[in-house]
């Protein structure tokens, strides 16, 4: 579990995990990351 609210997309998370294991869902508001956008 990735706390979205602190995310900053910096991208080390696809960096760690070049499989794409994590799964990027948009918390309420928005606030967190869009990499399909990307």
């Amino acid at each position: 579990q990735i706390n979205a609210q602190n995310c900053i997309h910096c991208k080390t998370c696809d960096i760690k995990d070049p499989s794409e294991n994590i799964t990027w869902i948009t918390p309420e508001g928005g606030g967190g990351p869009n990499y399909g956008a990307m």
